[in-house]
């Protein structure tokens, strides 16, 4: 029997990989890993053994940073659990240095997010109210259930695992819970997002020229997609002329609502970091 490929073993690694709470992995984070394996085509049939730190930094070195830093998050994740089983002795993709992105992105501005909600479709303007009240990522605004809400609190089950692309790249693991009270402000935008429409969904929309039958990709028919949220708010944000001295990747996205809101929570005193779920203040 040959030694263990390179291709191999990173499929059998794909097809078992789960998040720490052991649900399976998003569907945007499997996008994300299967595009970083892409990269390393050249090595699927090499002996997974041979893979050195002088090929991976060759590989890290020629694609930009951001598909950088993500190919090196997965390939340590892959020699680590390499390692376990005792098919190579040590990590080349732990030894490299992860290259860092410039961020041209923008932050938002109160009266530019404002010119923005003030154009947005309701389901969009509802997203932003929880986004800016609740301090949550954009993954996690769309997958608020109605099912969350609880003895005067909503409860989010956040996708840690940050398959959001416009969140850095921070690839961690697991899933983190908070508990956020029900205060007259937040019910009031949940009233809100009560319509005619049975939805599971909090932050919800009946799609053009769609049927219920018809959304064989989503949990629910009126399910928003994540990308579909970014690109109605991009589309706001021109309509606003919201940031009229911002160009093309410097445009503040829904992403960078989070930064704002914690950025207002802080000021008010409020505990923005036990909002947004974060371990650590930094």
């Amino acid at each position: 029997m040959g030694e263990v490929t390179f291709g191999e073993f990173s499929q059998k690694f794909l097809a078992e990989k789960h998040r720490k709470d052991g649900r399976p992995l998003a569907e945007n984070t499997l996008r994300t890993y299967t595009h970083s394996l892409k990269q390393c085509a050249e090595w699927e049939n090499m002996p997974l053994s041979s893979i050195t730190l002088f090929m991976i930094n060759k590989l890290l070195e020629s694609v930009p940073a951001s598909t950088s830093i993500e190919t090196r998050s997965l390939l340590i994740q892959i020699f680590d659990l390499a390692i376990s089983k005792g098919i190579v002795v040590d990590n080349p993709a732990a030894q490299t240095i992860k290259r860092y992105r410039v961020k041209q992105r923008k932050r938002h501005t109160l009266m530019g997010l404002t010119a923005i909600r003030n154009v947005s479709p309701p389901w969009l303007k509802n997203a932003i109210d929880l986004a800016m009240l609740t301090t949550q990522r954009r993954i996690d605004i769309i997958n608020m259930r109605w099912t969350g809400i609880k003895n005067g609190f909503l409860h989010v089950a956040q996708e840690k695992t940050t398959d959001d692309p416009e969140d850095d790249f921070e690839l961690l693991e697991g899933a983190g819970y908070v508990r956020i009270k029900i205060n007259d402000e937040l019910q009031r935008v949940l009233d809100r997002c009560k319509d005619q429409v049975l939805s599971p969904y909090i932050i919800h929309r009946v799609p053009k020229g769609k049927t219920k039958n018809r959304g064989q990709t989503k949990e629910h028919w009126t399910q928003i997609e994540a990308q579909y949220v970014s690109r109605e708010f991009l589309k706001a944000i021109k309509l606003a002329n919201a940031y009229p001295e911002l160009k093309g990747p410097q445009l503040p996205s829904f992403h960078e609502i989070r930064a704002l809101s914690i950025h207002l929570h802080k000021k008010a005193g409020k505990s923005a970091q036990t909002l947004a779920g974060h371990v650590t203040e930094k």
